[in-house]
């Protein structure tokens, strides 16, 4: 190195590799983060499948049904505390996927007479459905010194079970 032969290679293979790194990280981490999201969406779809069940099944045989309002909420609240590992305060136990509180932004129920119509998001509402938005933090596994440690995650679900009956 006395002679200084070659440190312009040296200067641009670093040049190269260190964005070229940063770039795979966040490749990784993003991918990361997306998963942590579907795992989320998943309780979200999961836990309003089972609030839609709480309905009177005698109701539903008849194609249009009506749920009760709190039962459902409830019920929701119950299976979404089972599926993302919360505990009755909404605070993550050992193995969730939220690194905080679990908010549960908007939670409508959306029974006949209701729809047609839009929810707060601009979706289409045409079945007794479930609007829910969730939003929490999720711990960010690298890249902490670039972008904060903890990512801002929402999920937005409409979930109805497109029953109907018809005659033929």
């Amino acid at each position: 190195m006395k002679d200084k032969k070659g440190s312009g290679v040296i200067l641009l293979t670093l040049l190269f590799l260190i964005p070229l790194f940063v770039f795979s990280i966040f490749l990784i981490e993003s991918r990361y983060l997306y998963n942590i999201k579907n795992v989320a969406d998943d309780a979200v779809v999961s836990s309003a499948l089972a609030a839609l069940k709480s309905a009177d099944s005698v109701d539903a045989a008849y194609g249009e049904y009506v749920l009760d309002k709190d039962a459902a909420k409830d019920t929701f609240y119950e299976y979404l505390k089972k599926n993302m590992k919360l505990d009755d305060n909404m605070n993550p136990m050992s193995g969730s996927v939220a690194a905080g509180p679990v908010h549960v932004d908007e939670f409508i129920v959306y029974n006949p007479g209701d729809y047609p119509t839009y929810c707060p998001r601009e979706t289409l509402i045409r079945n007794t459905s479930i609007h829910v938005i969730i939003s929490f933090k999720a711990r960010r596994p690298g890249l902490t010194g670039l972008f904060g440690r903890y990512v801002d995650i929402v999920v937005h679900r409409d979930v109805d079970n497109f029953y109907s009956l018809e005659e033929e």
